[in-house]
This record gives structure tokens, C-alpha cells and sequence, in this order.
């Protein structure tokens, strides 16, 4: 599927009166950069302030990014890190992954970006954000909130925004929506797990350190039962 500009909303396009300048994608990028700088920042300053347990700080990182918020926090709270901590780590890292990409994936919708490295990346954000618009359209912003609130794969920050860049919603519209629902979110997750790990420490607290695992497991499993059942009618009837 190519990237077009020119293509209405419910075939990946989106609407040329809503489409961010040149200068607001610029923009919305230096600002991705700049907090980039002060989170970096702020985390290995943490980290060697306080080395236990925030040195390991990293490892939260690698896990938001690969496998997502719900292993990110559940982790977090597991190994004992403050909220503030999990907080300050979390809601930034995916607004940054958001309003530093975001500006190139319009602009390769746009045509004013030539596709080189980052080509078939963007084009794989394009397919999941395509899916995922047909479900958010109807119901707007509403919607796009709901999406990014649920912590699936495939439904963070940056899915949320190429969304909203889909369905023709304006980029503060779009931005509003994805940032409120992550950050309410995270916010819930956080308390969620805190209140697990108080729950698992009255039966067993050696049980804490496996609920990264159990959470793990637990996506997995749920991602990999819609595939199952996708291949069960294929593999039926090539034995007909």
C-alpha cells in the first residue's frame, strides 16, 4: 500500500485543510528533540543520585519501547521504583517517540520526504495506524482517546497520533486525545499494579519479582490467540 496524500481518509489519507505546515511539523520536531535532551537528562542524573535501584533505569526504557507499558510498569513497581520514578520515565518516552517521528511520517504522506532508511518503517506504521483508523473514525476523538488509553500492542502514542493524522483530526485535536489518554494510562496502570503487588505480598512476597512474567505471558498469550484463530479457517480448508 503506498503513502499518499491525495487519498480521502478512509483509504489512508487525510484531509488537506487539516494538514500541518511545513513549519508546524518543524516545529513539533525541535520540541521532541528538546525534551528528549531534558528526560535523558533527568533520568541518569536519577540514576546516579540514587543508583538503587534507578541505575537500572535503562532496562524500564528498553522494556516501554519493545514490549510496551503494561510489562514497563508492572516491572517497575515489581523491583521497587517510585511512581514519580515510573511516571517521569513512561509518559515522556512515548510523547518523544511521538513528536520526533510523527513529523516524518506526515511528511512522507505528503510527499516531501524521500523514503530511503526509514521508508519501510514508516510504511509499517502506516498499515497498522490504517487498520486501526477504521475502528477509531466513528467515533473521532472520543475514540482516538479510548484507543490509546487500552495498553495493547499497537495502540500507544505514536499508533494514536498516525491515527489521528488518518481520520482528519487537527494535530492539537489529535495530540490533545493521544496525550490525555496516555497519561491517564499510565497513571491508572500505575496504581493497578501497586495494588497487585500489595495484594501478591500478603500470600507471598517472593511471588512479587515473577509479575513482570505473569503480565508478559499474559500478552503474549492474548496477542497470539487472534492469529491462531485467523490461521485455524486457512489450514481447514486446504485439507478439503
Amino acid at each position: 500500500m503506498s503513502i499518499s496524500s491525495t487519498a480521502d481518509p478512509a483509504h489512508g489519507g487525510s484531509p488537506a485543510s487539516n494538514e500541518p505546515s511545513p513549519a508546524a511539523l518543524r516545529a513539533i520536531e525541535r520540541v521532541g528533540y528538546g525534551v528528549l535532551v531534558m528526560w535523558a537528562a533527568t533520568l541518569v542524573i536519577w540514576g546516579i543520585v540514587q543508583p538503587e535501584p534507578y541505575a537500572q533505569g535503562w532496562r524500564l526504557v528498553a522494556e516501554l519501547a519493545f514490549l510496551g507499558r503494561l510489562v514497563n510498569i508492572s516491572d517497575g513497581i515489581a523491583n521497587g521504583f517510585s511512581h514519580t520514578y515510573l511516571f517521569v520515565q513512561s509518559a515522556p518516552q512515548d510523547v518523544i517517540l511521538l513528536l520526533v517521528v510523527y513529523p516524518w511520517v506526515v511528511r512522507a504522506y505528503q510527499g516531501a520526504e524521500k523514503r530511503g532508511v526509514v521508508g519501510k518503517a514508516i510504511e509499517r506504521l502506516h498499515r497498522t495506524a490504517h487498520q486501526n483508523s477504521r475502528i477509531v473514525q466513528p467515533f473521532g476523538a472520543l475514540g482516538l482517546w479510548l484507543f490509546v488509553f487500552f495498553p495493547f500492542w499497537s495502540t500507544g502514542v505514536l499508533v494514536g497520533g498516525i491515527v489521528g493524522y488518518l481520520i482528519g483530526l487537527r494535530t492539537w485535536v489529535s495530540f490533545t486525545a493521544v496525550f490525555v489518554g496516555h497519561i491517564l494510562s499510565l497513571v491508572t496502570l500505575i496504581w493497578f499494579f501497586d495494588r497487585t503487588k500489595a495484594w501478591m505480598s500478603q500470600f507471598n512476597q517472593g511471588a512479587v519479582q515473577f509479575l513482570p512474567w505473569i503480565v508478559l505471558g499474559i500478552v503474549i498469550l492474548v496477542s497470539a490467540v487472534p492469529k491462531l484463530l485467523k490461521r485455524r479457517p486457512k489450514r481447514a480448508s486446504t485439507h478439503e
